[in-house]
């Protein structure tokens, strides 16, 4: 039974490293890390609705994450406010709301904790179809128009001259970003699923010399933290999310010495 949820897991996490490394490209490019650990902070209040409510609570948090997601692009464009500022006040406003509603039901609620701190052993059959068929979707829209979700994130104006529809992209760009942060957050958990996101593409950019290389890299990277973790957790019984997390952010720092030295050699 165990070795069926650790290959659950196995592929869950594959799929998803594939798909978080493109995304977090885009994130890098339009500055929106805070963005993604907003969205899955706010989806506690989608966990606890479905949690109070015995439905699947994975489905309410997937409807909430795109719900605050349009709900920031709407504000963005309609009022003056810093984008920070509302993400931080769609973030804390949901977040309180769930944490209410987590207390109107009593006793321990193991659920919600997998999804704050993530656990391989919830990631069952009906999760791993989920992330498979999700992130097929998203990886056939972003591939297929990646040179034009590029060209927005990079330079809306030109893209708009060059009769891109901007705002279709941009929606698209969140809602995509939205999903992804839900199905990411019951492999390593909200708290660390920005980190999961971010990694790949930052260290790429230590060690690309192109844009293909940084897209190419950005997934070896991925891929690579997601191995690393599993053997880690594997060997260690450790935590599944954090040892991903750890073995990413240890290639990061190891990347980054190496070219330090290495340039003060060359010096």
């Amino acid at each position: 039974m165990f070795l069926s949820f650790l290959f659950n897991s196995l592929i869950v996490s594959i799929f998803l490293s594939i798909v978080f490394a493109i995304l977090g490209i885009f994130i890098l490019m339009r500055r929106m890390s805070f963005f993604s650990d907003g969205l899955a902070h706010a989806a506690i209040l989608g966990l606890a609705i479905g949690f109070l409510l015995n439905l699947n609570i994975l489905i309410f948090a997937l409807i909430s994450s795109i719900i605050f997601a349009l709900l920031i692009y709407f504000l963005e464009r309609k009022t003056k406010i810093h984008t920070d500022a509302l993400i931080g006040l769609i973030f804390v406003s949901a977040l309180s709301l769930g944490l209410i509603l987590m207390s109107q039901k009593p006793g321990y609620q193991p659920e919600l904790l997998n999804f704050l701190i993530g656990n391989v052993l919830t990631i069952d059959k009906s999760d791993l179809y989920l992330t498979i068929v999700f992130s097929l979707v998203i990886l056939s829209i972003i591939l297929s128009k990646f040179k034009k979700f590029f060209l927005v994130a990079l330079d809306p104006v030109e893209a708009k001259l060059r009769g891109i529809n901007v705002g279709l992209f941009e929606i698209t760009l969140y809602i995509i970003l939205g999903i992804s942060v839900i199905l990411g957050i019951k492999l390593v958990g909200i708290i660390l699923v920005t980190a999961f996101l971010i990694l790949p593409p930052i260290t790429s950019s230590l060690v690309s010399s192109s844009f293909r290389d940084f897209v190419f890299f950005s997934a070896f990277f991925g891929l690579l933290s997601v191995f690393l973790g599993f053997s880690l957790a594997y060997l260690k019984n450790l935590p599944l999310g954090a040892s991903i997390v750890i073995c990413g952010s240890s290639i990061f720092f190891l990347i980054f010495i190496l070219k330090s030295v290495l340039r003060n050699d060359l010096a």
